[in-house]
Order: structure tokens, then sequence, then C-alpha cells
């Protein structure tokens, strides 16, 4: 999950299981051992028997990497066994004449069976530090997944609570005064509740359309789309809520359809214009761009605004990232949201295959473009554009 993840499981009782071992574990130690067998038998001529021993050692030392110690031992046991029947004088015989080579045999298997609980030893060392690590990563996302949940109730009952606040305050006067407040005054009550309402709701579409996004299993149904519909009904929407805002609209002749969710890239552009309105003067324009190269479509929006530090431009794009204090414009007052309305801007710019990134506007100001890959065009666009 991109803001969190809600943990179910219990750090403490995740604990990594060793695998049981598979018959074809043992394919690789036949290997070796075969190998080993072939350089004692060819070599037995050229190399001493106390050399050909250290042969023996070595295959049970690395064919002890993938054998449990009762296997690396038995199997050690019977290959010493061997070697003392094969090459021990007398030959093809479990007698041993010479002192000197009993002692090798029972050096050899005491070091091959020394070898085999190292090896041991170091495989589960190696396990108890993966269950560890397993542990520390689950008891961190648990962590994290706790303050994800307490940042997200504290942000509800401080942004979800002000606005509802002011439409319990501005429906009270209406009511409380009914018949001898100026009609005037009763517009303009209204207008803030009407306000507020839109607030709420996109918040609350925010906070839903980014729980879904999420959502491993999401669905995103994708049709062939026009740019030019998609912004002008996002425009027409945003000069209808705040009038006295001017917008204007440069995009490039011939735009190509896109292959997206109109829902989803509605909200996008919704949420950045939205942005650019709370953080930019109303005397100021909001300058919608478009322009495709052929293979990618950019979609910019600018404003005229108080700008952003470099330090911000990635970490606006995070959930319940707000500009700090030290960002804020001089007015003084901190825009209002709840910090997941680019959250959810980045994640359907995802989910689409693009990307948003935020730049300065050169004169003052902040440009967020949004590049989308272009799809290779239907036969008959328009046909397929409703």
């Amino acid at each position: 999950m991109r803001g969190g993840v809600a943990l179910k499981s219990d750090p403490m009782r995740s604990q990594p299981t060793l695998p049981a071992t598979k018959p074809s574990s043992y394919l690789a130690p036949a290997l070796v051992w075969t190998l080993a067998w072939g350089v004692m038998l060819i070599a037995q001529n050229s190399i001493s028997l106390g050399n050909r021993a250290l042969v023996l050692v070595l295959a049970n030392a690395v064919a002890s990497l993938w054998l449990r110690p009762l296997a690396s031992i038995l199997i050690s046991t019977i290959a010493v066994a061997l070697f003392n029947w094969m090459f021990v004088a007398p030959r093809f015989t479990l007698t041993v004449d010479l002192s000197e080579d009993a002692l090798l045999l029972v050096t050899t298997l005491a070091v091959s069976t020394v070898i085999s609980y190292l090896m041991e030893l170091k495989r589960q060392a190696a396990d108890r530090a993966s269950a560890h690590q397993m542990q520390a990563r689950i008891a961190e996302e648990h962590v994290q997944s706790q303050q994800l949940r307490n940042t997200l109730l504290t942000s509800i009952s401080h942004d979800y609570r002000t606005p509802l606040t002011t439409v319990m305050s501005s429906a009270s006067a209406i009511a409380d005064q009914v018949g001898r407040m100026p009609t005037e005054r009763i517009g303009q009550l209204a207008t803030v509740i009407l306000d507020e309402v839109q607030q709420l709701r996109r918040m609350t579409n925010n906070t839903l359309q980014l729980a879904r996004l999420d959502s491993n299993k999401v669905d995103i149904p994708m049709n062939w789309e026009s740019i030019e519909e998609i912004v002008g009904t996002v425009v027409t929407r945003t000069r209808r809520n705040h009038p006295q805002r001017r917008i204007e609209i440069r995009l490039d002749e011939g735009m190509p359809l896109l292959r997206c969710d109109a829902v989803l890239m509605n909200q996008l552009l919704d949420n950045l214009i939205e942005n650019s309105v709370r953080h930019s003067d109303d005397d100021k324009p909001i300058t919608i761009l478009a322009h495709h190269d052929g293979a990618a479509l950019q979609l910019s929006v600018q404003d005229q605004g108080c700008g952003i530090s470099d330090a911000w431009k990635e970490r606006v794009f995070d959930i319940f990232q707000r500009v700090e204090a030290s960002d804020v414009p001089a007015d003084g007052q901190m825009r209002r949201g709840i910090g997941i309305g680019l959250a959810v801007c980045r994640a359907i710019a995802e989910v689409h295959g693009g990307r948003l990134q935020i730049t300065d506007k050169p004169g003052g100001g902040t440009t967020v473009n949004l590049t989308l890959p272009l799809s290779e065009q239907p036969e008959q666009p328009r046909e397929l554009t409703e």
C-alpha cells in the first residue's frame, strides 16, 4: 500500500519455517560425490592416499551445503568405508594393517563429521538471522500501520469536523432567523454551506479512491477518451464552483485520443486544478496546457501562487503530507485538506502508466506535469469516442 498497510499478523508469532528436504536436493550432493570418486579413481596412481582422503573431506564439505547433518554423516561414514575398501591395504577388505592408515580413516571421518555440524550451525544461524529480520520488518510495518491509522483519525477529526461545524452553524443561523434574515445574508450562508459540502465530497471521494487504487485487485476500465472533453468538463465545473477565477486552456491542435478511465482522469485533473485554486490568489490565472510528441502526452496545470520548495516537490505526493508552516504563503493561512489529493493523483497516474512531476513556473508559481504514454490510435477514433 502506498500510504501504509493494514496488518493482521502478529509480529511475535511470525516465524519462518525450515523447508523440508526434497528429493531434488540430493542431486547436487550426488554430483559432488560422483566427481570426487571419479578424481580419486582416475588419479589413484598419481596422488598419495592422504591426498585422496583430502578429496573425500572436500567432497563432504561441499555436499554438506545441501545435506542435513545426519544425512551428511551417514554418507560420510559410507564413503570412508568404501575408501577403506578400495584404497587402503589390504584392498577390497575392511581390514586395516597399518596404524597410520587407521588413524587416517578415523581422522577423515571425524573431520567430515565436524564439518557437517559446522555447516548445520551456520545454516541455523542464517535461519535465525532471517527470522529476526522478518520479525523486525513485520514489527516496523505494524508500527507504520498504527501511525497511519492514528494520522488518518487525526486528519478526519480535524479536517472533517471543521466543514461540518461550519455547515451546522450556517444552517442553524438560517433556521433560527427564518423570516427575519435578509435574502442576501441567506445567499451568503447558503454559499458557505455549498462550499463546505463540496470540500467534504472531495475529501471523501479522494479517500475512497485512494483505498480502491491501493487494492491489488483493482480493475480499471480503459476506453478511448478525448483529452479536450476531459479538460472541458473539469474546467466547466471549476468555473461554476469558482466563478471569480480565470482559467486559460492551451491545447495543441489534433490531440490524439487517450486510452484511460475518464472518471479517474477527471478526478486527477480536478484535484490538480483545485490545488492551484487553493494555493494562488483569485486575481492570478490558472493555465491548462497539453501537447504530445507522438509517444507521450503531457498535461500541465500552472498557477502563479507561492510556489513550493524543492524539499517538498516529492513529499507532497505522499499520503497525509501537507506543506509545513515554513512553506506557508505570506498570508499565513494553512491550506485545507487532509493531504491525500496529490497522493490520489499520483496513484491514478501510475495505474495509467504515467508519472507526475512538480516544477517551478518561470516568473513564480508551480507547474504540475502529468505525462501519459500514448497507445496506437484506433482506425476510426471519432466513432469510438462518445
